[in-house]
């Protein structure tokens, strides 16, 4: 599989209905398996700035593991590709009203697909589409306005329900549109806010998987740090809302954390597998497999074992659904004392 690279960043803006501003999300990309290396812009997701926000955090998680790229296929981090899309709506382009087609079809860029329209019925009919509605049921295709509509069009286009390019064409892009700051997004910046990060550990120093302490105290492997950075960040736009400005310093602190973690020790960590908690049947059956090869103590539907020392069991062991796997570390613990989870 080969990476994504985003060579351009537009931001297209316009008052809704509400007097708020309605944003347009544009990127220019390629992929970089496919050649010619032809760039091409596409609209992402319309809505409003938490919509924005979302589309932009989700897509930043992926730079963490190289899987988007900067022009030229540079390396780039989720902090210099979140810091491009907000310098965009601090100043967006104004975008002039365009009259959208919607229309039921089965093919794979259609703007609404039979499916769609079941699960996007309610809010049509909640939002006066009516009519609208019987003749999408007709396979009639209807006329909406970019701006009138803008409500609806955020409810469905939102870059993670469906994205905007099948209602927006390419000609449609305003590349060359004049700018307009009174519609930008541009807070002031919190000056205090929390940047608390969770204890982290290694489970070894050949398995990069890492264990992170949760709220409750249990402990869970989470996976290898670039998984564990880009889930964060797909997490952090609303808190980035709410502080502005802070999402630099909050990755930076986690990375730090997870990327210093020290290496838990093979003696003083157990494992805790519920047999109870529903998981997919493949993840039971390799589970099963597992369990099989290490010494064990049950109690009610828990399996509790040593973590194993040897780097092709410990690896099994880390593939464990998280949500059933809870890891025992007890640092600077005696042993004898460790026994007794098992007993």
């Amino acid at each position: 599989m080969g990476s994504t690279v985003s060579t351009g960043k537009l931001i297209g803006a316009f008052r809704g209905n509400d007097g708020q501003p309605c944003y347009v999300m544009f990127e220019q990309t390629y992929e970089k398996n496919c050649y010619p290396h032809d760039p091409k812009w596409s609209a992402r997701a319309i809505g409003g700035i938490a919509t924005m926000m979302k589309r932009i955090f989700a897509s930043a998680s992926s730079c963490e593991g190289g899987m988007l790229q900067g022009a030229g296929g540079r390396t780039v981090t989720p902090e210099g590709y979140i810091a491009g899309w907000l310098k965009e709506l601090e100043n967006p382009v104004s975008m002039r009203d365009l009259a959208l087609g919607m229309k039921v079809s089965d093919s794979w860029s259609a703007s609404l697909t039979e499916a769609d329209l079941v699960a996007f019925k309610p809010t049509l009919l909640a939002l006066g589409y009516e009519s609208q509605v019987k003749d999408l049921e007709a396979g009639i295709s209807i006329s909406i306005s970019l701006h009138s509509d803008c409500q609806l069009l955020s409810a469905i286009y939102d870059g993670e329900t469906k994205g905007a390019w099948r209602v927006i064409q390419s000609y449609d892009i305003p590349v060359h549109g004049l700018r307009d700051e009174s519609l930008g997004y541009k807070p002031e910046k919190a000056k205090v806010y929390d940047v608390a990060t969770p204890r982290c550990m290694r489970v070894s120093k050949e398995n990069e998987n890492i264990l992170i302490q949760r709220p409750d105290g249990s402990w869970r492997c989470e996976g290898w740090a670039y998984s564990i950075i880009g889930q964060f960040v797909t997490d952090l736009w609303d808190a980035e809302l709410r502080e502005p400005g802070s999402y630099r310093n909050r990755i930076k602190a986690l990375r730090e954390a997870v990327n210093n973690a020290p290496i838990v020790s093979a003696n003083t960590t157990k494992v805790i597998f519920d047999t109870s908690v529903p998981v997919e049947a493949y993840q039971q059956s390799s589970a099963a497999n597992l369990l099989a090869k290490v010494d064990q103590a049950r109690h009610g539907s828990e399996v509790h074992f040593s973590m194993p020392e040897d780097n092709h069991t410990l690896y099994s062991v880390t593939q464990l659904p998280v949500a059933s796997t809870k890891w025992i570390v007890m640092e600077n613990a005696p042993v004898e004392q460790l026994s007794l989870l098992a007993g």
